[in-house]
C-alpha cells in the first residue's frame, strides 16, 4: 500500500517575515507527521525580482524544493534536477518521494507556462513503486479564471493520458467537482452550488466571488467536466464512496465558502479496486499551517499490477 498526500502550501517560502518563517517551519512537520510516501506539493514559492521569468528564478524553485525535500526527509530530484515545474507567476508545483522509490528515466514532464500555456503548472513523473509503474502529477489552477482552467484541463489529460500507464493527479483545481451526484446510499450529495454565496444565508459579498461563477450566474464547473466527462478521469473521493469534506474556507485569509477544491484523480486505466481511501486531514491537526487541508489517497500497488498485467 502507498499513501500519498497532496498539499498546497500556502506562499510557502515567499516571505522572511518571522511570523511566516515560523509557518513555514509548522507546515514542514506537519508534513513530516503525515510521512506520505509521495508527496504532491503547490504553492512552492520563488521569484527574483528583477528577472521574474530568466534563469534565476527557476534556479530559486530549484532551491526552494530541495530546501523542502530535506526538511521533511524526501527525494525531490531525478537525473540531476528537481522535479518541479515553474508556474506563470511566482507559485511552482514539485513531487518529493521517499527513499526506496524510483522515478523512471526519462519521464518527468514540465507543463509550465512557456511551454504550455499553464496558469500555475502541472508536474508529472512515472513512479516505480515496488516493479509498478504509476504516474503522479501535482497540478494548481487558476483561482481567477475559469476559462484558463478549462484550457489547462486539455494539459492536464495531455499529461496523464499519454500511454498505457495507469495515474493519479492530486492538486488544488481552484474550482468545485463536476456533477451534483448522489453517492451509494442516495442520501449524501457532492458538491452543491454552496448555498452560503446568495440567499438568506449568503456570507458578505466579495469580489473573488465572482470567479467561481459562469456568465449565466451558476457556479462554474467546466474545469471538472472537462476532465471527468469528457477525460474520463475520476475523483477518488466518488470511488471510494468517501462523505464529502471541504477542504478549504477555514483559513482567515479565504474569502469563500467551504469548498472541495483539492482532490486526486485516477486516470480512466487505473482500477476502481486500487483507489482504496481518501481523506482530508482535519483542522485542528492542519491549524494555520496552510490555507487548504491536505488531502491523502491509499493505493493498492498489488491490484495496479493485476489490472495493468491482464
Amino acid at each position: 500500500m502507498i499513501t500519498m498526500v497532496s498539499v498546497n502550501a500556502y506562499n510557502l517560502y515567499g516571505s522572511t517575515d518571522p511570523d511566516q518563517q515560523a509557518r513555514f517551519r509548522r507546515l514542514e512537520a506537519l508534513i513530516r507527521d503525515i510521512d506520505a510516501d509521495v508527496v504532491a506539493v503547490q504553492e512552492v514559492v520563488a521569484r527574483d525580482p528583477e528577472q521574474p521569468s530568466g534563469k534565476s528564478k527557476a534556479e530559486a524553485a530549484a532551491r526552494a524544493v530541495r530546501h523542502l525535500a530535506d526538511a521533511v526527509d524526501r527525494h525531490c530530484d531525478a537525473e540531476g534536477a528537481p522535479v518541479l515545474a515553474l508556474g506563470g507567476g511566482i507559485h511552482h508545483t514539485a513531487l518529493l518521494w521517499r527513499a526506496g522509490i524510483e522515478v523512471v528515466p526519462g519521464t518527468v514532464g514540465r507543463f509550465q507556462r512557456d511551454n504550455a500555456g499553464m496558469w500555475h503548472s502541472l508536474v508529472t513523473a512515472v513512479f516505480d513503486l515496488g516493479g509498478t509503474k504509476v504516474r503522479v502529477g501535482s497540478v494548481q489552477l487558476s483561482p481567477f479564471d475559469q476559462a484558463w482552467g478549462w484550457s489547462d484541463a486539455n494539459q492536464i489529460l495531455r499529461a496523464m493520458h499519454r500511454d498505457g500507464i495507469p495515474g493519479l493527479l492530486g492538486g488544488d483545481f481552484n474550482g468545485i467537482g463536476a456533477q451534483q451526484v448522489a453517492t451509494g446510499d442516495g442520501d449524501r450529495w457532492y458538491d452543491l452550488n454552496p448555498y452560503i454565496y446568495h440567499g438568506k444565508f449568503a456570507i458578505p459579498w466579495h469580489p473573488d466571488h465572482a470567479y467561481q461563477f459562469d456568465d449565466k450566474g451558476e457556479l462554474d464547473r467546466r474545469v471538472a467536466r472537462r476532465l471527468e466527462n469528457v477525460g474520463r478521469m475520476r475523483d477518488c473521493a466518488l470511488i471510494t464512496d468517501t462523505p464529502w469534506q471541504a477542504t478549504t474556507g477555514h483559513h482567515p485569509a479565504d474569502q469563500h465558502p467551504r469548498r472541495r477544491i483539492d482532490r486526486w484523480y485516477a486516470t480512466h486505466h487505473l482500477p476502481d479496486n486500487a483507489v482504496k481511501a481518501i481523506r482530508v486531514l482535519g483542522q485542528d491537526q492542519v491549524g494555520a499551517s496552510t490555507d487548504h487541508l491536505p488531502v491523502e489517497v491509499d493505493l493498492d500497488t498489488d491490484a495496479v499490477a493485476a489490472a495493468t498485467a491482464s
